[in-house]
């Protein structure tokens, strides 16, 4: 093959990926805007064709391809306009001419449009989106050409579009590849973004004209995160301002090697006055953790609730900072799931106590055999010592509760509280404590929601006399709740560790519910830094 036909084979594969993309998108679209008869939610198979997605059709589209609530909704809507609304659009990706790339160029800048004024745009732009077009643009040029003839056809749709915007503002977070966070927030009143940044900006460069010998850049970054989560709350500029001057690294954690000669010590000003105290609440800050990471025994990763996996020194130095939120814990049998939990009221030797206003949450996971071990001596830790008031508390707990079940329910169904409680409508504290702790995430297909933002559900509806028992309850997000009470989906508890969904499409996935620790492998992992064979 010459290089000029690998070219063209080049340019007939993204022909054909064009098209297969056409058949992909109708697929969606297809899926997305079935239902189920209302009038016939007993059988199956008489099904409808809806005009348009309703609220739970991009369901079953994010569970049959495994992606999120958040894109299933996006794709579907993406998929419905091209397919239904632009067919001109869908034609062409059939064609081969156009790419998804720049179909969705365009229905970015399109779909606010009325169909009018949007087909006036797609039969300019559309003769110049094929790569064998005589004037091919590319997805900036065609962008920037769609939003020129918006504005042109409708001056008012440019101000529609930023109303429109500004009513789905929203702050966000999403976890970066290298392990970091990163926080927005979108469609924001452009003039209040300016004021919070300039504020921002103007107390570092204050800092830094105070001698602080951070990068702008990180200061800007602690002062915004700080008035954000409340460590700053009630403080004037000066106080904050003040706080920093006691936060500033020494010269060595700054890289300077070159100490200054000391000047002649200068008459002394009055003593300022004390820094003010500066705390964060911990507002949604949950880490679970093995003990045995946090004894230094492994370097396992921790959760970060929401985040995902962090690094065992990142997870040890959080659990520091959170001594004064709620401590509870996890003891697991051999197959890593939970056979006892509740609170933890003790520390490390040390390290600060529990304090009311700290909303921090953390989840110690320990297997039932090293909590044995530890306390009995027989594995020793450098950190056991420092740790052996919470080992204590925790083995207490466990003894107690691993015997009361074994007395009063041999079946090793936990009890409720009081004979009472399987009759309540909402589970007890502990009880949902307990579910939080045994099933971290909710149970929706390819959910992350963490447990402690979802409801705790019964999966047979309390209504249809299902019972407040452990065996009963699990957390669902509000919308995968609704989609099991309204939407038409049914879900069933094949046991501890797995649930089944059926949806109103009669598809069946299974949801694995994860053990808190997974049971040792039998084929050693290799050591770090250390190639997998």
């Amino acid at each position: 093959m010459t290089g000029a036909e690998s070219v063209a084979l080049l340019r007939a594969a993204q022909r054909q990926l064009n098209a297969a993309h056409a058949v992909w998108l109708g697929m969606v679209a297809e899926v997305g805007t079935r239902g189920l008869d209302s009038a016939a939610l007993d059988s199956a198979d008489e099904i409808v064709r809806l005009t348009a997605p309703d609220r739970w059709g991009a369901d079953e589209v994010r569970t049959a391809l495994r992606i999120s609530a958040y894109s299933g909704n996006e794709l579907l809507d993406f998929a419905w306009a091209i397919v239904r609304r632009f067919p001109k659009l869908h034609a062409a990706m059939a064609a081969g001419e156009l790419s998804i790339e720049r179909a969705k160029v365009i229905h970015f800048w399109v779909r606010d449009m009325s169909d009018e004024h949007a087909n006036t745009v797609i039969d300019e732009v559309l003769g110049h989106c094929s790569i064998d077009a005589d004037r091919p643009w590319t997805s900036e040029q065609i962008g920037a050409r769609c939003r020129t003839l918006g504005i042109q056809l409708d001056p008012d749709w440019a101000q529609r579009r930023f109303a429109e915007a500004h009513r789905d503002r929203r702050v966000i977070s999403w976890r970066n590849e290298d392990g970091t966070a990163t926080l927005a927030a979108q469609n924001q009143d452009p003039a209040r973004v300016a004021g919070a940044i300039a504020r921002v900006r103007k107390l570092a460069d204050d800092a830094k004209r105070d001698g602080d010998p951070r990068p702008v850049d990180h200061l800007r970054s602690e002062i915004a995160l700080n008035l954000l989560d409340g460590t700053y709350a009630d403080l004037t500029d000066g106080q904050i301002l003040a706080h920093l001057a006691t936060t500033r690294p020494a010269d060595a954690e700054m890289g300077e090697t070159d100490v200054p000669e000391p000047e002649p010590e200068a008459e002394r000003d009055p003593a300022p006055a004390p820094a003010p105290v500066a705390r964060s609440p911990h507002h949604g800050v949950q880490v679970t953790a093995k003990l045995s990471t946090l004894l230094g025994m492994d370097r396992d990763p921790a959760e970060l609730s929401g985040q995902g996996p962090v690094h065992a020194e990142y997870a040890r130095d959080l659990v520091r900072q959170l001594s004064a939120g709620q401590w509870r814990f996890a003891v697991t049998g051999p197959d890593g799931y939970a056979v006892s939990s509740g609170l933890v009221a003790a520390r490390p030797v040390d390290w600060e106590r529990r304090r009311t206003s700290d909303h921090g949450i953390v989840d110690l996971l320990i297997p039932a055999d090293l909590l044995q071990a530890l306390l009995e001596q027989t594995i020793s830790s450098p950190a056991v010592a420092l740790w052996r008031p919470v080992l204590v508390e925790i083995g207490r707990h466990h003894l107690l509760a691993t015997a009361g079940a074994e007395k009063d329910n041999p079946d090793g169904q936990p009890a409720p509280e009081d004979p009472d409680d399987a009759r309540r409508r909402f589970p007890r504290q502990g009880l949902r404590r307990d579910t939080q702790l045994r099933m971290t995430t909710c149970q929706g297909p390819g959910c992350r929601l963490p447990a402690a933002r979802s409801e705790i559900d019964h999966t047979l509806d309390h209504a249809r006399g299902g019972l407040t028992l452990a065996g009963n309850l699990g957390p669902l997000c509000e919308h995968d709740h609704d989609l099991k009470t309204k939407g038409g989906w049914q879900l069933l508890r094949l046991g501890h560790d797995r649930v089944r969904w059926i949806t109103r499409l009669g598809a069946v996935y299974d949801v694995e519910i994860p053990p808190l620790i997974e049971p040792e492998r039998h084929r050693p992992r290799p050591a770090p830094d250390e190639p997998a064979v």
